[in-house]
């Protein structure tokens, strides 16, 4: 695919073969493949009814727009984007083709991104996480992490022996990042810990959110896990491997969503995930579901590779319907239920306004 192709020294994140149909074409209106919104029925302790409305499905027809597609980082890969609030927002980028520039952070203010900017990475960023607009955390391939104060980065800290691929951080005191092997670091506003084990079979951890210090959830493609402060659950296999959970968003311990690349859905009540419902289903066939990013527990935002957008309002998700033309989405940040970044498998971000 478009992103493999692409980066030769970057992991891929799990894919799964998206096949296009023939409504995915420029110019399709949006929804113009829908056939009505997919309800929660598998939530725990759920029925088949959506709780306190009339079952309609989230409808993002009439509900919102998305930007032109905006080159920011020519020459590059963008890999992540993490937003805290409609006028701040930090995507990263990783290695492309022959660039030997990589390892940027770019600045969205409101209104226009900055310029690339290096924050020391001698590898590719495959991730970053921006709880407010004074700090920051990144972690690059190389297994460094590195952390922005405001004005500057801090020079690389070598904390794994092996890739990093994830970071999520409730404040400036504390970040969890995450391995291709299966293991976390955690940072302390001082320093990051000694990676320890998360995961059983030393599967990778593709992503980690964490709404505050004494809560996490995690995702290794297979199994969710979570975070008490102190120490990590067992794996809850929610798919098969491949094609389970590829992304996680936790606005509050009480409520994450996880989408797979095989188009289901999952969510977590505080207690326990569903079971999982596919959403991402387009003439039939599954599209993959590559990030979610959740504002609240009534707005959530999915994305998949090939530009097919849902969203969730609490009760039900959307049906698919198209973002645009232009390469593939990567990552997906909605720090509001009206305003959501998105960034591609190449060199452009677009913004979700509603």
């Amino acid at each position: 695919m478009a992103r493999e192709a692409r980066l030769h020294d970057v992991p891929p994140r799990p894919r799964i073969g998206i096949f296009l149909v023939g409504c995915a074409l420029a110019g399709v209106m949006l929804g113009a493949c829908s056939s009505g919104g997919v309800s929660l029925g598998s939530l725990p302790g759920g029925s088949s009814s959506s709780p306190g409305s009339s079952g309609s499905p989230a409808n993002p027809k009439g509900a919102g727009t998305w930007s032109a597609l905006q080159s920011i980082d020519p020459g590059n890969a963008l890999q992540w984007v993490s937003c805290s609030a409609v006028n701040y927002c930090v995507a990263v980028d990783g290695l492309s083709g022959s660039s030997t520039k990589a390892g940027n952070a770019l600045t969205y203010d409101g209104s226009s991104w900055s310029a690339p900017v290096s924050v020391g990475s001698p590898a590719s960023l495959l991730s970053d996480s921006c709880p407010t607009s004074s700090f920051c955390a990144a972690v690059d391939n190389g297994g460094n992490a590195f952390t922005y104060g405001g004005s500057d980065w801090t020079a690389a800290q070598r904390v794994a022996a092996n890739q990093f691929s994830t970071v999520s951080c409730a404040s400036s005191s504390f970040c969890v990042a995450g391995t291709n092997v299966g293991h976390a670091s955690l940072w302390d506003g001082t320093s990051w810990s000694k990676p320890a084990k998360v995961t059983a079979n030393g599967q990778g951890l593709t992503v980690v959110s964490c709404p505050t210090a004494t809560f996490c959830a995690a995702v290794d493609g297979t199994d969710a896990y979570t975070f008490d402060g102190s120490s990590w659950s067992s794996g809850q296999t929610l798919g098969a491997a491949g094609s389970g959970p590829a992304d996680v968003s936790c606005p509050a311990p009480s409520f994450c969503a996880a989408v797979g690349n095989d188009g289901t859905a999952y969510t977590y009540n505080g207690t326990s995930w569903s079971t999982g419902t596919k959403i991402g289903v387009v003439n039939g066939t599954s599209i993959g579901l590559q990030a979610v990013s959740c504002a609240s527990s009534s707005f959530c935002m999915a994305i998949s590779e090939n530009n097919w957008y849902m969203i969730f309002n609490g009760h039900s998700w959307s049906s698919p319907a198209m973002v645009g033309t232009g390469q593939g989405l990567a990552a997906v940040s909605c720090p509001s239920s009206t305003f959501c970044m998105a960034v591609d498998n190449g060199t452009d971000a677009r913004s979700w306004h509603a």
